[in-house]
């Protein structure tokens, strides 16, 4: 009988999976097969739109310090996905919108891979699946004064094998569905410098002049993070007293804005019973700040010690692994207005997440680390609460696998306000808090046999997609940090701009990065300093040791694995080189360079030429000029005119992949429906080059002007 239901199963999952694999033949041909485009001209074939039946997005939230958005999705078939971890297998995408007041702003895309895994049970005989993923991009909006919370809402939207579309935050994807939660951003603040223009000269990458030439120990510093004089330093808010707390609590207006006793009194306790001037007096001080309000301490001492495991203020309500990243990603849900001890101009309060981890399915949990959210106090509070986040980057470098045999690890996460949970006893359910596993799979990856020179990441590009006798990225290439291809239709990449180099730490000796032009002798060391972060989030510069080699840092200190950075110009082959001092041997990798921007031209030939008058409905044409030694795309469109005109493609030239011919492509455009005022036809290029490690590309832009005047 069991071998029959086997069969069955097999069967339908074989039937499930068919039509999964025509997906992206049948929307090719169709776009709307599926009928989830509202305004298609295309008639639906098949009805299917936002169906969670193979993945599913669970949880969306924001951390204010890092700024980044994340999301949280389960895969939970066994199959369905494109083939197991040794094929190509398909990809989820997440698109992430944030309404800031004015509107659903765009606020990028990330991606990631998945397979077919076969669904098994764990060491403690529950199901393996579902398998919960996170991915998460940067968001850092302008902030404001503590006086002037920003609770915006965001939205994600969750694709399987099909991009969302930018700027379409209504659109429906037909496998995947959509989430929403407001979040918080984080506040500015009055004194010392202005935090996000610290963020622009630190983390961002910058775009170097042409004109920088080699040899490389003569490049000049990029900006600093503190430039000019020092900073005023940065004023904490002092925590509120228990006396302040209980004024404001339990005199508030609104009932809504009313905290029990047990709450607001719960860290105050904490702190009298753990801390050194634990003891009589300080316990007899805390009873005589607390009987002004008529609360007896020793009823409340029975009260904040019978709970356990409560989530009337904060739940944790999902976890999940960032393959890309190798990060654990916890969201939970502040739920009340107040509770959280005061608010954003305030010390405020804080959220403690533990991360645990059974990798290899020993049902044996080992503790990672703790992580610290702030907490606030906000009225109004919107509908559903506020949507935060807690990561931690995770080494998984001594416990991948291959392809060929999938590991599927488990993972917990504890959250807990205002104490940390316990380093020590995985099960112990916090006072405020409450914990939560999930199954993840582990990405499969070379384990590293003792020391040796390795090169994993050049170019924001993971090495075993970089061609090493070309110095271009192969056609399944993708950003190793979002999962985004690196060209769209397969095409082979170059690298411009800063290019980054990773690889893991052997912390305890020292290495170096030499780069050399393809075709001469003469290596370059490079000695930039480099700007890395801890898992906690925290940045610092990393300096070369004055006789030429840096440091490894280990993972908790560098988690990101920065090596060096290669600041190129020209548009030569070179190559990268890592050594370690007393090891024998190097790892190499060779790129090639493109810091060349697209040339580009346009013009009017017909009826009056460049900057002419025209009646309306007069046809025009003209001659474009787009040329690149990669190119990536170039468009012609008309634009100007009065409000809300534009920009409109021309009937051709509208998006050439290749370079213009000999004397440029020709382009038409019909003006019936002009009104009189000034336009301007324009050419856009952009090339494939990936610049500064995260994409971008080089593109330049063009116009020439004209006129159309009414009898």
């Amino acid at each position: 009988m069991e071998d029959r239901k086997n069969v069955a199963a097999g069967k339908k999952a074989a039937r499930v999976n068919k039509s999964r694999a025509q997906f992206r033949a049948l929307i090719t041909s169709n776009p709307n097969y599926f009928g989830n485009l509202s305004d298609s001209k295309f008639k639906a074939v098949k009805k299917i739109i936002a169906s969670t039946s193979f993945e599913q997005l669970t949880e969306l939230g924001y951390n204010p310090h890092l700024k980044q958005l994340s999301a949280t999705f389960d895969l939970k078939k066994a199959s369905g996905y494109g083939g197991d971890l040794c094929a190509d297998g398909t990809q989820e995408y997440v698109r992430f919108y944030v309404d800031l007041g004015s509107g659903w702003e765009d606020a990028g895309i990330v991606g990631t891979d998945v397979h077919d895994i076969p669904i098994g049970k764990d060491c403690a005989n529950k199901s393996s699946h579902p398998l919960s993923y996170s991915v998460e991009t940067h968001y850092s909006p302008k902030r404001k004064w503590c006086t002037s919370p920003q609770l915006p809402k965001a939205r994600a939207i969750l694709s399987w094998n099909a991009e969302p579309p930018a700027g379409q935050p209504d659109w429906k994807p037909v496998y995947g569905n959509v989430l929403e939660c407001n979040i918080q951003i984080d506040k500015g603040f009055s004194f010392g410098i202005f935090v996000d223009e610290l963020k622009a000269v630190t983390d961002l990458p910058l775009k170097l002049a042409e004109s920088i030439k080699y040899p490389i120990e003569e490049i000049p510093d990029l900006p600093q993070p503190f430039p000019g004089p020092d900073p005023a330093p940065i004023v904490t808010p002092a925590n509120l007293s228990v006396e302040e707390l209980a004024e404001d609590y339990l005199h508030a207006k609104s009932s809504k804005l009313k905290v029990e006793p047990k709450r607001f009194v719960f860290p105050h306790y904490q702190e009298v019973m753990s801390g050194s001037d634990a003891g009589p007096g300080a316990l007899t001080a805390l009873t005589a700040s607390l009987a002004k309000f008529d609360i007896d301490i020793n009823e409340l001492v029975l009260s904040i010690e019978d709970t356990t495991g409560d989530t009337s203020y904060e739940e944790l309500e999902d976890v999940g692994l960032d393959c890309n990243q190798e990060k654990l990603v916890a969201t939970y849900r502040l739920k009340k207005q107040s509770g959280f001890s005061g608010g954003l101009c305030s010390h405020g309060s804080t959220e403690y997440v533990s991360f645990w981890a059974d990798f290899n399915d020993e049902c044996e949990w080992q503790y990672l680390d703790t992580v610290e959210v702030k907490a606030y106090d906000f009225s109004p509070l919107p509908d559903g609460g506020l949507c935060y986040t807690a990561v931690l980057p995770v080494d998984l470098s001594k416990v991948r696998r291959g392809c060929n045999k999938p590991l599927i690890g488990r993972v917990r996460a504890v959250l807990s306000w205002n104490t940390p949970p316990s380093k020590v006893d995985p099960s112990k359910v916090p006072h405020w808090g409450n914990r939560l596993d999930a199954h993840v799979l582990i990405p499969p990856g070379e384990v590293y046999q003792g020391v040796q020179p390795i090169i994993s990441v050049v170019g924001g590009i993971g090495v075993p997609y970089i061609d090493n006798v070309t110095g271009l990225t192969t056609a399944t290439a993708k950003f190793v940090d979002n999962g985004l291809k690196a060209d769209s239709m397969g095409r082979p990449c170059p690298f411009g701009g800063r290019v980054v180099v990773r690889g893991p730490a052997f912390p305890g000796y020292r290495y170096r990065v030499q780069v050399r032009e393809i075709g001469t002798s003469i290596w370059s060391t490079l000695i930039k300093k480099l700007w890395v972060t801890t898992t906690m989030g925290f940045g610092s510069y990393h300096t070369i040791d004055s006789d030429g080699w840096f440091k490894y840092l280990s993972y908790s200190q560098n988690f990101a694995g920065i090596l060096a950075y290669f600041d190129t110009s020209g548009n030569e082959k070179w190559e990268i080189r890592l050594q370690i001092e007393g090891v024998l041997g190097s790892a190499s990798q060779i790129v090639q360079l493109d810091n060349t921007w697209p040339t580009v031209d346009v013009s009017i030939t017909a009826p009056v030429g460049d900057c002419g008058l025209l009646m309306p409905g007069t046809p025009m044409k003209g001659k474009a000029v787009a040329t690149d030694s990669y190119m990536g795309s170039w468009s012609v469109v008309i634009g100007g005119g009065p409000s809300g005109f534009g920009p409109v493609a021309t009937t051709t030239g509208s998006s050439g992949t290749s370079n213009t011919p000999a004397g440029g492509s020709d382009w038409t455009f019909d003006t019936s429906g002009l009104v009189q005022c000034g336009y301007v036809v324009r050419v856009h290029a952009r090339d494939r080059a990936i610049v500064n490690s995260i994409g971008g590309n080089h593109h330049r832009n063009t116009d020439v002007g004209f006129c159309v005047i009414e009898d």
